[in-house]
């Protein structure tokens, strides 16, 4: 069982990981808080636009989420692999995926979503819904809890599309078999390696040789241009001993954001529940309400709410519940249901009410205060640091605004600078491509490219490089590129020389080793022309990779030999240039042990799960081809045109 589970998450399981889920892993949570973004538009799917900065934004929380996940990843890998193409191509994924469940008419209302925030862990305090914390994090991104909401439902929808090919796949035990017998597979194989490095240290570079090459390959050993940059920076944190915030300015702080929790409902919660009639295309408004009539009159006649919730009502994801919401607090449903929520006492059912999402019947079953409001002593240290923030950013924008202006009046720094109270800093020289901080960020080096502070040496125009972080850039003195001295590069070109002399004897050695091989050659005769010594290796599993992937993969792509008998030998080149002869000895099917009842239902809804994985990619592949999608993947660059 342990041998099948590597097999199904071996390689071929991470490639799909980079090339599939990632695009879709890039949706969820993140996608809320992107807006609608304005740039050049980069593509358009279903009559739906998607910008650059659309993309651009979607690339950064991305990686950030990445970063949060593994603190010590490589940034270079990580800008490399998560790339705007690639950001841009899961985007397009989504809104296709959208129109199918649209189109499909699957339905997750806005009441769904909006229950489903309290699950949310981001708006969570001590492992609690925390009103105040969902407020502020989606106005530090611009959003509003409807546009929250709107988006939740989104990816609901699109998680139920999804699931319907994943949830709807299975395996029959004669393909677990089969996947068992191939996976759990092991094979031992002979092989004889011509080692690259091995014959490397068998030839000799003159410095004659070296010096011919350098001379032919100069701009191969160029130092690149380097710079010295200076620059200016400005920060909320260096304002904050210019800020005082006094204890009169927090009790009178406090005082209004009491009003605020107290006009909000803070703290108090009621027990709710709803049937819900929606307006389709089945049914209009009028409709609706009828039905919603109807289902009140079943509850005057003395049916119990829930019984009455479980015949009418539309929300599959309260219906059988008894229409049951849970404890929802104010500002978590739509303003018709709040309004109306507010005039009920425990036990009473409100007249229909009518939202985007139909016709409802509400009954409330208690009031609950969840606790009591926060105490200015509770509250002091937040308001005060708080305060002293807002404080320190308002000095930050006003120099900011005046920094702003100077630079663009000014030739040089030093008199910005000096207005608004801070220091020019200079760099060594540095190259572009390996600026330190704080000047790495590639919103800088995109700013030393322009021709602007390039060409013109004007200073740069302030440049946010992080939330209350700005910096201007400008170059001071440029060292154009230059050639190597040769003793810097004598050693790397002489190396050099021995792998080309290497590789082309392992070029020579291989057209005579197929030579033999077509004369039916013994793996002993392919050693001998090696030089090298024949080594076994026993019990090599699928995705191995001892002793290289390359073999491993080479071995179980061979056919399965006679008992008692060889494979034919196989030549094959390594990831370091090496060649490898080799040929399979023996092999042993997997599926030798049987499961148990248990793990032949855990191996079965595995190997269902990665059938409708492959499902749904076909899937997507499909609505790509026959999808409306206009696609210009080159204007994703800030520097391109429209052609």
């Amino acid at each position: 069982m342990q041998e099948f589970r590597r097999f199904v998450r071996g390689p071929v399981g991470k490639v799909l990981l980079a090339a599939i889920i990632l695009p879709f892993v890039i949706s969820g949570f993140y996608g809320y808080f992107t807006g609608g973004g304005s740039g050049d538009v980069v593509a358009e799917v279903e009559g739906n636009k998607i910008t650059r900065s659309m993309v651009n934004q979607r690339v950064e929380r991305v990686r950030d989420m990445l970063r949060q996940q593994s603190p010590n990843i490589d940034p270079s890998m990580l800008d490399s692999f998560v790339r705007p193409e690639m950001v841009l191509e899961g985007l397009v994924n989504e809104q296709l995926i959208m129109a199918a469940a649209e189109n499909a008419d699957l339905a997750f209302s806005e009441t769904q979503a909006a229950r489903d925030i309290y699950q949310v862990p981001l708006f969570q305090e001590n492992g609690k819904f925390s009103e105040t914390r969902f407020e502020r994090e989606l106005r530090s991104r611009g959003m509003t809890p409807q546009g929250y909401i709107r988006g939740l439902r989104q990816d609901m929808l699109k998680e139920q599309y999804r699931n319907g090919f994943l949830a709807t796949n299975f395996a029959l035990p004669s393909e677990l078999n089969e996947q068992r017998r191939l996976g759990e597979q092991v094979r031992d194989i002979r092989y004889v390696t011509l080692d690259l490095n091995v014959l490397r240290s068998e030839f000799t570079v003159t410095d004659e040789q070296v010096q011919a090459y350098y001379e032919d390959n100069k701009a191969e050993f160029m130092r690149p241009e380097e710079f010295r940059v200076a620059y200016v920076k400005l920060a909320a944190e260096n304002y904050a001993d210019q800020v005082s915030v006094s204890e009169e300015d927090v009790a009178a702080e406090y005082q209004v954001r009491r009003s605020i929790m107290e006009e909000s409902g803070a703290g108090t919660a009621r027990n709710v529940a709803h049937i819900l009639v929606e307006i389709n295309g089945d049914r209009d408004l009028e409709q609706a309400e009828a039905r919603a009539n109807e289902a009140a009159q079943a509850i005057a006649a003395g049916e119990s709410f829930a019984d009455v919730a479980a015949k009418y009502s539309d929300d599959p994801g309260s219906a059988d519940a008894g229409g049951d919401l849970g404890v929802v607090s104010k500002g978590a449903l739509p303003e018709e249901m709040e309004e109306a929520i507010a005039n009920l006492e425990p036990g009473m059912v409100s007249d229909p009410v009518i939202t985007d999402a139909g016709v409802h019947l509400i009954k409330v079953s208690d009031v609950v205060r969840d606790q009591d409001l926060p105490t200015l002593e509770d509250l002091a240290g937040q308001i005060r640091a708080d305060l002293k923030q807002g404080r320190a950013e308002t000095l930050l924008n006003e120099d900011v605004a005046r920094l702003e202006e100077l630079l663009y009046e000014h030739s040089d720094m030093i008199v910005p600078a000096e207005q608004v109270g801070v220091k020019v800093k200079t760099t060594d020289w540095v190259p572009l491509s390996a600026l330190p901080e704080p000047l790495s960020s590639p919103q800088v080096q995109q700013a030393l490219n322009s021709d602007q502070v390039r060409k013109d040496r004007h200073n740069s125009d302030l440049i946010e490089i992080a939330p209350g972080e700005y910096l201007a850039v400008r170059i001071v003195e440029e060292k154009p590129a230059e050639a190597l001295p040769l003793e810097d590069v004598s050693f790397a070109i002489r190396e050099r020389l021995k792998g080309e002399l290497a590789a082309d004897k392992v070029q020579e050695l291989s057209a005579q080793a197929e030579e033999k091989l077509q004369q039916q050659a013994t793996l002993d005769d392919i050693a001998a022309l090696f030089e090298s010594d024949i080594e076994e290796q026993e019990g090599l599993q699928r995705g191995g990779a001892e002793p290289s992937m390359e073999v491993v993969n080479g071995a179980f792509a061979l056919p399965k030999p006679e008992e008692g008998e060889n494979s034919a030998i196989e030549l094959t080149r390594v990831g370091d240039g090496s060649l490898v002869a080799y040929q399979v000895t023996r092999v042993e099917d997997g599926n030798a042990e049987p499961l148990s009842d248990a793990q032949q239902q855990a191996a079965l809804l595995e190997l269902g799960n990665i059938e409708g994985q492959r499902s749904f990619r076909q899937v997507v592949a499909l609505l790509r081809d026959e999808g409306d999608v206009d696609l210009n993947p080159e204007r994703l660059s800030s520097n391109s045109t429209d052609q």
